[in-house]
């Protein structure tokens, strides 16, 4: 008997293992980003926010800049003078100055607000596509924005906030999506001919050069002796698993799953945020966060759904990594990083 009349039945048994193995890893990306929430406050509990930021800077271009070597490619197109000035001052934005602070709003507020403020990153990027006139800001658009931010409003203004929270550190976060918004609308012409690890390698390298200071005076001045094991697989885990293991999952996928499929897992990272902190922190959950929330994840759906309708310039809802190759390639589904 030919193999021809057990083939289709085995190509789609193959097909389903694959696109299970593929729903499995955007999960478990969701996951680890979620996780890197909850875990930054243990480090943050016992290092200062700015020497944190600063040493998992380090550590990320240490171990990307190996992996770079030997993973690139023979052929790969290197940047000219020009190309690679604007690479290290769009690296320093959007790695540096958005996951900077990152550390530094999140030590200030609690990860449930966090969770809530960092989805806002493709709002704050179709309003800066549209003031530079790269996109039209359509009624709907305008209604899925107002909808997002008023669940902000809900946020700020409850009379039972969540332990921890303040304004301070919402309002600097928010600064931190507005860093990597700005990453990805000025970013998209620099980085269309290099691929996304040169990216993150550049980004990370002169992040850690800029912040390279605030290590050596960290060095010198902080009593690393005091720091337990568990800040300190905290600040591993921020380094290692969220900006280096978690990117490297979320681009396979891309390669192989369609952007705005992949999308649709961005909204599980509020849930997926909340719920790490509730167990590992012990935040409570409570009906303003929710209502809040709610209204966060529609108004983003609302916006996301109307511009890849529209099929215009469109943003990704970056993870709190920033990887401007990935992002690129994400402009066509709303999508983040993250």
């Amino acid at each position: 008997m030919s193999d021809s009349a057990s083939s289709p039945a085995s190509r789609s048994h193959g097909g389903e293992a694959i696109e299970a193995r593929l729903i499995g890893l955007a999960l478990l990306v969701q996951l680890i980003w979620a996780i890197n929430n909850a875990l930054s406050k243990f480090a943050l509990a016992e290092i200062p926010s700015l020497l944190l930021g600063s040493i998992r800077m380090s550590l990320c271009a240490l171990i990307l800049l190996p992996l770079y070597f030997a993973l690139r490619k023979p052929d790969a197109v290197m940047p000219t003078r020009a190309q690679w000035v604007k690479l290290i001052l769009l690296g320093a934005l959007g790695v540096g100055a958005n996951q900077l602070l990152f550390v530094v709003g999140i030590a200030r507020t609690s990860v449930s607000h966090g969770a809530l403020i960092l989805p806002l990153t493709p709002l704050m990027t179709l309003l800066l596509s549209a003031m530079l006139g790269l996109e039209k800001i359509t009624p709907r658009k305008l209604l899925g924005m107002g909808i997002a931010f008023s669940g902000v409003l809900v946020l700020q203004l409850s009379k039972t906030p969540s332990p921890g929270a303040s304004l301070l550190g919402d309002f600097i976060l928010f600064i931190g999506v507005m860093a990597f918004a700005s990453y990805i609308v000025l970013g998209k012409r620099a980085s269309a001919n290099f691929d996304g690890l040169f990216v993150n390698t550049v980004g990370f390298c002169a992040s850690a050069a800029m912040l390279m200071p605030v290590t050596i005076w960290g060095v010198f001045s902080f009593d690393f002796t005091q720091v337990t094991l568990r800040a300190w697989t905290s600040l591993a885990y921020m380094a290692v698993f969220s900006s280096i293991v978690g990117y490297m999952i979320y681009y396979y996928v891309l390669t192989h799953m369609a952007p705005s499929r992949l999308s649709a897992f961005s909204y599980l990272q509020p849930v997926m945020t909340t719920s790490a902190a509730a167990l590992l922190l012990g935040e409570p959950i409570t009906s303003s966060l929710i209502t809040a929330g709610a209204l966060v994840l529609v108004g983003v759906w609302v916006t996301e759904r109307s511009r890849r309708v529209g099929d215009e310039v469109e943003t990704m809802c970056a993870p709190e990594a920033g990887d401007l190759a990935t992002a690129e390639k994400l402009v066509s589904s709303g999508d983040r990083s993250r």
